[in-house]
Parts: structure tokens; C-alpha cells; sequence
């Protein structure tokens, strides 16, 4: 399951010395009561210890080597300097996951699977919350997913297949990366021309770069879609 990998992707705990009875006892009820407070959300997936069986099939032979070239890719797009080779490679990756995708699918077709969508639910923190939300958005329609923002709670929640689910969750992780990147580049030109309205500027530099990534993302996976 989704929450099993995310907990073995947990940094290990720092050994601490244990506290007395007496301050253990308040954390807990400290914790009780904001778990009161919270309100009921719809759950993602089977909780830990109720996860029901399900039909798996081994991957695809070249899933490792796809997967391999799209986070080799990503990985470059995040060291560049350059703003438009950063894009061009991410747009690289994205038709290599829209390809993966459709090889998904179509083994799906032939071996009759049973697998059904999926939902997982992905941190959309300030500041530019509704920037990145936007972006997010397109990163999850450009992957044949649906995402719908919870602005007060601060998530998106994202339905789809596994394997694109997956997809969402790594090429928006490196967007965001990427655009931090960018927007510090940007921003020290901005600053250099004497302008220091810093706030406005990277708002419009984050709904900006949402809508031109979104734009070369969705013809990324519509050549690969043309070319299956």
C-alpha cells in the first residue's frame, strides 16, 4: 500500500531520552484534543492494518529502465541554470511518463486487470498556495488524473491509476524545485533592474510559470498520445 512506502521513506528518529510519564501523558492528550479539532475527511486508500487483498500483477519488464530515464531527466532539469533547457526536459519527461502510461493501460486491456482508480492526497503549502495548487492541477490532467484543491486544509487530493498517481507525485515534486529555482534566478534581475515589489512579483511569477508549464506539459502528453 501508498502509506507503506511512505513510511519506509521516513527519515530514521534521533535517539532522544525518554520522557517522564507525567509529560508523555499531556502529549498524548495534546494530541487527542487536536485530533478532536480536525475535521472528518474522506479516507484515501486502506488504513494501515485493514488493507484489503488486491489482484497484483509483476511490472512491466522496462518499467525500472522508464522509470530510470524520467528521474535521470528530472534530476538534470533541477541542476540546469537555464530556465528553457529545464523546461524542454521536463517536457521530455512528461512524454516518456504519458508513453509509460498508455504501455500501463494497454496491458491492463490484454491481461483483464482489476485494478481500479486510486486517490492520494498531496501537500499544497503557502505561500502561492493557489499557484502551485493551479500547477499541480495541470501536472494531474496532463497524466489523465483529476485534482481537487482543498485550500482550507492545505492538500490536493489527486484520483487516478497507480502508475500515474505516481507520476503526478514526482514531476510536481521537481515543478516545485524547479520554479523555486527559476524564480530566485528571476528575482535577482528583478532586483538588479531596482524593482522591489518582491511579494507581488513572485506571485505572478508562480501563476506565470503554472500556466506555461501546464501548456507544455498537455502537448507533451498529447505527442505521446499521437504517436502510441
Amino acid at each position: 500500500p501508498r502509506w507503506r512506502r511512505q513510511l519506509a521513506e521516513l527519515p530514521a528518529p534521533v535517539p532522544r531520552n525518554r520522557p517522564d510519564r507525567f509529560r508523555y501523558a499531556g502529549d498524548l492528550l495534546e494530541l487527542y484534543r487536536l485530533l478532536l479539532r480536525l475535521p472528518a475527511i474522506e479516507p484515501v486508500g486502506p488504513p494501515p492494518g485493514a488493507a484489503a487483498d488486491r489482484l497484483h500483477r509483476p511490472p512491466a519488464a522496462d518499467e525500472p529502465r522508464m522509470l530510470t530515464r524520467i528521474r535521470a531527466l528530472l534530476a538534470k532539469a533541477e541542476a540546469t541554470g537555464f530556465p528553457e533547457e529545464a523546461e524542454a526536459l521536463t517536457a521530455k519527461a512528461q512524454e516518456l511518463m504519458a508513453r509509460h502510461s498508455i504501455d500501463e493501460a494497454l496491458l491492463a486491456a490484454r491481461t483483464h486487470s482489476r485494478e481500479t482508480p486510486g486517490a492520494c492526497r498531496i501537500g499544497v503549502e503557502p505561500p502561492y498556495e493557489s499557484a502551485r495548487a493551479i500547477l499541480l492541477d495541470a501536472v494531474a490532467s496532463a497524466n489523465r488524473c483529476r485534482a481537487v484543491w482543498n485550500d482550507d486544509l492545505g492538500f490536493t487530493t489527486v484520483v487516478g491509476f497507480e502508475p500515474d498517481l505516481e507520476a503526478v507525485e514526482l514531476l510536481f515534486t521537481s515543478l516545485l524545485v524547479q520554479g523555486t529555482a527559476a524564480m530566485t534566478r528571476a528575482e535577482a534581475g528583478q532586483r538588479a533592474g531596482g524593482r522591489k515589489r518582491t511579494k507581488t512579483f513572485r506571485q505572478a511569477f508562480w501563476m506565470g510559470y503554472a500556466q506555461r508549464l501546464g501548456r507544455r506539459l498537455a502537448d507533451g502528453a498529447e505527442r505521446a498520445t499521437a504517436a502510441a
